[in-house]
């Protein structure tokens, strides 16, 4: 089977700039939504579909920010 991975993943601001972190949070995140169960819940997804443009790289797909 083929893993599933966002269509957006290339132009993901989140993803292009947390990708390669340590972080089992981000990865988590990533492993759920962004090559996961729960892709078409991503809120930056959301946000791009309603306002047109990518949200902060720093929104996580779960919607909350990264401080």
């Amino acid at each position: 089977m083929k893993e599933q991975s966002c269509e957006l993943l290339e132009k993901c601001g989140f993803f292009q700039k947390y990708q390669n972190t340590k972080e089992l949070a981000c990865k988590g995140f990533m492993n759920r939504f962004c090559k996961g169960p729960e892709m078409n819940e991503c809120k930056r997804k959301e946000y791009r579909q309603k306002y047109g443009f990518a949200p902060s790289d720093d929104m996580m797909p779960s919607g909350q920010m990264i401080r």
